[in-house]
């Protein structure tokens, strides 16, 4: 995830429906050096993360909810989205690219509608790489890279130039 996200030292990453907070805490251990966002709508994602981090300890994450996001708009240079894709409408999409500054990038992991899958929403849930990739391009993305993975694919984002 931090080689897709390339975040330079110090810079703000918003984990976007972060849950629990699994993969900000990961990130923060390795890399102090980042601010955190932890953001996520349900207050009980929320009140299970602030659990986790009385417990885990790691000051560089920072919960937040969806009414905090409005402070951000334009400042923040890495966005990550794992898992909830799928569940994005488009004014989430819009105030996603939104909340990117001008030379940021948004990292979007999500399972494949292409594979068969143990776990993981029913495939009529989700994208296909080309789906997902044509869909972020018709809400004003534009996808400077991708990756396939087992069960999930990742695409790379950043605001396109219009």
């Amino acid at each position: 995830m931090l080689a897709l996200l390339d975040p330079s030292v110090g810079a703000t990453v918003l984990d976007f429906g972060t849950g629990t907070g699994a993969y900000a805490i990961a990130i923060a251990r390795v890399r102090p050096d980042l601010h955190l966002i932890a953001l996520d709508e349900q207050p009980e994602m929320l009140e299970l993360l602030r659990a986790n981090l009385a417990t885990e300890r790691v000051p560089n994450v920072e919960p937040a909810s969806s009414t905090d996001i409005s402070a951000l708009r334009s400042s923040v240079p890495r966005i990550m989205a794992i898992n909830v894709f799928h569940e994005l409408g488009d004014a989430v999409l819009h105030a996603l690219l939104e909340l990117l500054a001008s030379n940021g990038r948004a990292v979007f992991v999500d399972w494949s509608a292409e594979v068969e899958r143990p776990v993981g929403p029913p495939r009529d849930h989700v994208y296909t790489l080309t789906e997902a990739r044509s869909h972020l391009e018709k809400k004003g993305f534009e996808i400077i890279a991708e990756r396939r993975f087992p069960y999930h694919y990742a695409l790379v984002a950043k605001r396109a130039h219009l």
